[in-house]
């Protein structure tokens, strides 16, 4: 009897030691928090292990570089600009677009609306761009109907002068400045007043120079807006000028030789385009700057012609020109740039320009639809010739 007891005890204690090392220990663990809900838990991985890297921008000007490939006639511009203003442009342009051949051809303001005119009557090849400075000529040529207008991407965030019209935007915005020989005066002008006193000294006649307004577009905008300004009191200004016999040219590149061979001493509304380029060389014989008392400005419009025979690559050009390695490219060429995120940059930048002479003395070119009328054209040119005592 005292066996079975023993055994039944024996298989008691020995149950009790298998579940002693299977159960709980002595003092309960606190339970574990609740699993997250399925969707809790999905929502709570972290997005970048997830997600799919963020797609490139699309490129807006791609279709139009593929369309450039596709034209084979390269890419012609007539424009007011010499080989050394588009040189930096050509190198920067054909860096970024390789299979565009570029050909320019520097003519006079009007001159390029008159080639194309005759070139495309005939079904010439002509210009796919064209840029000059003629605002009356940019009107006439759009009430013919041969503006391919186009609007540039490049073209937003940019001043709303850079906008002339439809389809005719800003190249750049160069200063018409007064030049001097410094080894033929000692205390130059700044202002159309101080000409006009240097005019007045008979030692002085026949020693100025300045566009010829009556057979330069360019001349003819300058004195336009600047009287547009400046009102009788320009005029009297122009007739005292008038009476020193002033030598008139056709273009901005003979009135800087003629300042720095001394045959004229003062030049002025003096393309700056013409002037900048020609430093550091010419420092030690001519001197130049803004007019202080009414600056102007010449806007400078590009536009796509209607005839283009390139007009993908005429469009690409365009964009290049307003961007902001457009921009620096130009000022390296001696214009002067207008886009504000080049202002520390540029070599040549309007900002300077404002804050040399002030905004209230800058006169800008823009489209005035009282210039583009014939008869006050005429007028015009007529009290000019009056006041410089021409036939």
């Amino acid at each position: 009897m005292f066996r079975k007891v023993y055994v039944a005890l024996s298989l008691v204690l020995a149950f009790a030691f298998i579940l002693s090392g299977c159960g709980s220990p002595a003092a309960p663990t606190q339970a574990p928090a609740p699993a997250q809900p399925p969707a809790q838990a999905v929502t709570a991985a972290p997005a970048a292990a997830t997600e799919a890297p963020a797609a490139a921008p699309a490129d807006p000007l791609a279709d139009l570089v593929a369309q450039s490939k596709n034209e084979k006639d390269g890419l012609s511009v007539y424009s007011i600009m010499s080989e050394t203003n588009w040189k930096p442009v050509l190198a920067a342009f054909s860096a970024k677009y390789p299979w565009i051949n570029v050909t320019t051809k520097d003519m006079g303001t009007t001159e390029t609306f008159e080639t194309y005119y005759t070139e495309t009557a005939g079904g010439a090849r002509s210009a796919d761009m064209i840029i000059t400075s003629a605002p009356d000529g940019w009107e006439e040529f759009i009430s013919k109907g041969e503006l391919q207008v186009y609007t540039p991407v490049n073209a937003a965030g940019l001043p709303d002068f850079a906008k002339l019209a439809d389809g005719v935007y800003a190249v750049s915005t160069d200063p018409m400045i007064i030049i001097w020989n410094k080894q033929l005066l000692a205390t130059p002008p700044d202002t159309m007043d101080a000409i006009a006193q240097f005019a007045s000294d008979p030692a002085n006649k026949g020693k100025i120079t300045t566009y010829d307004a009556e057979k330069n577009g360019t001349g003819f905008g300058i004195n336009w807006f600047w009287i547009g300004k400046k009102g009788d009191a320009g005029w009297t200004t122009l007739q005292t000028i008038g009476k020193s016999n002033v030598n008139m040219q056709t273009s901005a590149g003979n009135m800087v030789n003629a300042v720095l061979s001394g045959e004229a001493t003062v030049g002025y509304f003096v393309s700056g385009i013409s002037v900048f380029p020609k430093y550091p060389d010419a420092e030690p014989v001519m001197g130049w700057t803004y007019e202080k008392d009414g600056q102007v400005v010449l806007v400078r419009g590009m536009g796509i012609t209607k005839h283009a025979a390139s007009p993908a690559s005429a469009k690409l050009l365009m964009e290049f020109i307003l961007s902001s390695e457009g921009q620096l490219a130009w000022s390296k060429g001696g214009l002067t740039a207008y886009r504000p995120d080049v202002a520390d940059q540029a070599d040549h930048h309007l900002q300077k320009i404002i804050d040399a002479v002030g905004a209230d003395n800058i006169i800008y070119f823009y489209f005035d639809p009282s210039i583009a009328s014939a008869d006050n054209r005429a007028a015009f040119v007529t009290k000019w010739k009056a006041a410089f005592n021409r036939p």
